[in-house]
């Protein structure tokens, strides 16, 4: 034990655990800092994601309001007017509306003239599909923002618990009381090894 704490006064030995805890401390600040532009780049991303969500919903209702119109007409053509499946695609008296409807909603009205436009599954799919597609990638994206962004939380806090450690090893490099060095020396080891267990669960980055 006499051996264990001469060591531990030892002012090489002090210099040592300074020169680690400084290059921990560097490397937490430079990591909080990549993780904390990783973070801000992502947030940037999902709002522009969000940003063409909103814009493909407003473009898609549009279309809608626009497509139910050309369902009643074209309705209209075969129910009453008795014009025959096989021109109704064709029929200039009614608009073809969206590329969606014609692609897709035009095989649902002829297979049921009765029907109503929301009923049909691929229209309103390939209208709004789209837009479920752009906010699920805009969550994924908010969801690596957030963790990015607790990372480089956690490494702004080992930063500052490296620095209690450089306080006490400053102060324990110029006393001379041997069981006063000692006792600073194992609590600035104790917090240096917390920190470094936490810091090798953190990802790397490189700039």
């Amino acid at each position: 034990m006499k051996k264990l704490f001469t060591l531990l006064a030892n002012d090489i030995f002090i210099v040592v655990l300074l020169g680690i805890v400084s290059t921990a401390t560097a490397w937490s600040g430079v990591q909080s800092s990549l993780h904390g532009g990783v973070s801000d780049e992502a947030l940037t991303n999902y709002q522009l994601s969000l940003a063409d969500a909103n814009n493909m919903w407003i473009t898609a209702e549009v279309k809608y309001r626009d497509d139910l119109s050309v369902w009643k007409d074209k309705q209209v053509r075969l129910m009453i007017d008795g014009i025959s499946k096989d021109k109704i695609y064709e029929d200039l008296q009614t608009s073809n509306g969206s590329f969606e409807f014609y692609e897709s909603a035009m095989t649902c009205l002829v297979a049921k003239q009765t029907s109503q436009l929301p009923d049909c599954k691929p229209y309103m799919d390939s209208l709004y599909g789209p837009i479920s597609t752009v906010r699920a990638e805009g969550e994924k994206i908010l969801r690596e923002s957030e963790l990015a962004g607790k990372y480089s939380d956690r490494l702004q806090m080992l930063t500052a618990l490296f620095a209690v450690s450089l306080f006490m090893l400053g102060i324990a490099s110029i006393i001379k009381r041997q069981g006063l060095v000692c006792s600073l020396a194992i609590f600035s080891i104790v917090i240096t090894l917390v920190g470094l267990v936490i810091l090798a669960g953190i990802p790397v980055l490189t700039a």
